[in-house]
């Protein structure tokens, strides 16, 4: 990708939201982390979550074991100033095609922190082929209300699940259509796993 140059986002803001989102789900919901261990404390790492709930960000945040940029999912953006999301380290979404929100995921993924992508803003696929940094699904329940996009009541239980890295091989040009393809489909069968089995450990799948 070529286009005018992209600032890192915010760690020191990142850490400061992950101290804050902390504090607020814990008083405001019954979250409840499982492996969160897997991400890891140090290198890189791309956090993939499909859920488009407006507590995504907040949640990777206050259950992570270390700083993240969230990649804002649609709820995000609408809800939210560009200008908090950005004090907050949190990487915007200011187009349909996010090339931006691209560039800057890639800068942070190569300075070694941790990314993580919410909704369907910004597809895995290009990140993982040319940064090669391991993929950890995440799978969120009980995070969404009746509408996907809004909170779930105060005091709801939510559940995150954080499953084992997954690194996809890359075969030929990264930027070619066919490679992303393939990546795209191999994401799409970690992610279906990582959703089976967090509902079979939480019981919602009988």
């Amino acid at each position: 990708m070529t286009g005018p140059t992209v600032d890192l986002p915010s760690w020191t803001g990142a850490a400061h939201a992950r101290n804050l989102a902390s504090t607020a789900m814990r008083v405001t919901y019954k979250v409840h982390p499982h492996g969160n261990h897997h991400v890891g404390t140090s290198g890189p790492v791309l956090l993939v979550t499909r859920s488009e709930s407006l507590l995504a960000g907040t949640l990777l945040h206050a259950t992570v074991p270390r700083p993240v940029h969230v990649v804002a999912n649609a709820a995000m953006s609408s809800a939210l100033r560009q200008g908090m999301l950005t004090r907050a380290g949190v990487i915007p979404v200011r187009s349909d095609v996010a090339i931006d929100a691209q560039r800057i995921a890639r800068l942070a993924i190569e300075d070694d922190r941790a990314v993580a992508l919410t909704g369907s803003t910004v597809h895995p696929a290009y990140l993982a082929a040319v940064t090669g940094a391991p993929i950890v699904p995440v799978v969120m329940l009980g995070a969404e209300g009746r509408v996907p996009t809004d909170p779930p009541r105060p005091r709801s239980r939510i559940d995150v699940y954080y499953f084992d890295p997954v690194t996809v091989s890359v075969t030929g040009d990264p930027l070619a259509v066919g490679t992303r393809s393939a990546i795209s489909e191999r994401i799409r069968q970690v992610l279906d796993d990582a959703e089976e089995q967090a509902a079979r450990r939480s019981g919602r799948l009988t």
